[in-house]
């Protein structure tokens, strides 16, 4: 019974798995030919460092995230190659730990700044950015304007160069919106669970970047490590303004009827122009990217270099081992399972519902001592617990008082083996004869033995079961 369950849960497995797969070989097959496309539409990168800081904010939420929003905060304004930047932190005011751990940072380093939600948490991550944006407006009133926003997680190790790429591609290259890819980093659990869902993640995320933009359909975003033009926000909060909604809460044309204005106050329409820089370079053209780093990028996310020596070819291997010796081990219990529940031959003996019932017990009593070894003849062949008369189709088992029994047929229930008895003992030939019904029960399934009793020896035993089977032919 359990061994039909696992078959069962097994196909059922390796068909959604096949399924899943599919879906991953296409994905797979477009990522290898778009990525050369996406490729060929990279900037170039050279004079990437160099360019002029634009400023920037970033925003990030925290509910009760004490354990890791100190080391995020103090690894940033540490480690990142970048000077014109704030930090915004969502926190509530009945989270009193972030509050108080944010605050300290930001008593060290100005950049931090805490945004206090008018609510108590926990609310939706949607309310806490929004209030954050809130306060980022505020800021903005009386410090300036950012060019940059960009939104993380608590947890985030912001890489030290991302900033320098917003700043490049949003700042001088005029795009609207960017995602970078989001690297997983390997915690105390990571050789169990990291690898399973993480690095999984994060592959399928970068590959559907890939393909999605060398299809030219839009892009999804993580929720963290993106980054978006200062003018998007701009256009996002005039789409959710009433005052464009029809009845139907249909939002009107914002490209034809909607207007915003430049730096002198004139009217300017919703389209590229309009995020368009004023950097000379912001209209070169796009051509395949051939700079080299020499640097690892994430050299300096530890002091422990040993963390990342591991080769690809080497992950490669270790993996390769396991799986296979995943794949033995449900071979291995397969084929455990598979066995019947004793080395016996099996036996065909007619149930009550007439279909054949296909194994034999024997006693796990052992049966040394019971018997003459040298009365058995060429088709009695000795079992771990009795002896099995291959002619037949019976074992011959040692019972109470040291007698030898013969376990002439098993059933499905009660009454059919009782039946059995009683039409064996009915018989005026076989009058002598006595005998009972043993239960058993073997991994949830109920068998009835019907046994022939009170021998001495096999052979008394042999010449009743050759009565027997004339009188009974199955």
């Amino acid at each position: 019974m359990i061994y039909d369950i696992f078959q069962v849960l097994l196909w059922v497995t390796a068909i959604l798995l096949a399924i899943s797969g599919i879906d991953d070989l296409y994905m797979d097959m477009l990522f290898w030919l778009m990525r050369r496309k996406y490729k060929s539409r990279f900037p170039d990168f050279t004079n990437m460092m160099e360019k002029t800081e634009k400023p920037i904010a970033i925003i990030l939420g925290a509910w009760s995230e004490s354990s890791v929003i100190g080391r995020t905060l103090s690894y940033a304004v540490r480690n990142l190659k970048y000077d014109n930047f704030r930090i915004f932190v969502g926190v509530y005011p009945n989270d009193k730990e972030t509050i108080r751990i944010v605050k300290e940072i930001s008593l060290k380093d100005a950049r931090v700044i805490a945004c206090i939600n008018p609510q108590n948490g926990p609310t939706t991550k949607a309310d806490n950015l929004n209030s954050l944006y809130a306060g980022l407006c505020e800021y903005e009133k009386i410090y300036g304007e950012f060019e940059i926003i960009i939104v993380h997680d608590a947890e985030d190790f912001i890489h030290p160069n991302s900033l320098k790429l917003y700043n490049f591609l949003i700042g001088y290259k005029g795009y609207h919106a960017i995602q970078i890819p989001v690297i997983p980093i390997k915690s105390k659990l990571g050789g169990l669970l990291h690898r399973t869902y993480c690095d999984a993640f994060a592959e399928v995320h970068t590959k559907d970047m890939i393909v999605r933009q060398g299809m030219g359909t839009f892009i999804p975003f993580s929720g963290t490590g993106m980054g978006f033009h200062r003018k998007t926000m701009y256009f996002l909060e005039k789409n959710m303004d009433d005052s464009i909604l029809n009845t139907n809460g249909e939002v009107l044309n914002p490209e034809s009827d909607e207007h915003f204005f430049d730096d002198r106050g004139k009217k300017m329409a919703m389209n590229n122009n309009y995020f368009r820089n004023d950097e000379d370079d912001a209209n070169e053209p796009f051509y395949y990217n051939d700079t080299e780093y020499h640097d690892d990028p994430f050299d300096s996310m530890s002091d422990k270099k040993t963390i990342y020596t591991r080769t690809v070819p080497e992950s490669i291997k270790n993996f390769t081992i396991i799986f296979f010796a995943l794949v033995l081990s449900g071979i291995g219990f397969l084929v455990y399972e598979g066995k019947t529940e004793s080395e016996n031959t099996e036996y065909m003996t007619k149930s009550d519902k007439g279909v054949f019932i296909n194994k034999v017990f024997a006693s796990d009593k052992q049966t040394s001592g019971y018997f003459n070894e040298q009365s058995l003849s060429e088709n009695i062949e000795a079992l771990n617990g009795g002896y099995r008369d291959v002619k037949y189709n019976v074992i011959y088992l040692p019972i109470e008082g040291g007698k030898l029994g013969i376990q002439e047929s098993i059933w499905g229930s009660d009454v059919a083996a009782n039946d059995r008895l009683a039409s064996i003992i009915s018989q005026p030939s076989l009058s002598d004869l006595t005998g009972y019904v043993s239960k058993t029960t073997k991994k949830n399934e109920i068998i009835y033995k019907v046994i022939i009793s009170g021998y001495k020896n096999i052979d008394d035993a042999r010449e009743s079961i050759i009565k027997i089977r004339k009188i009974f032919k199955n």
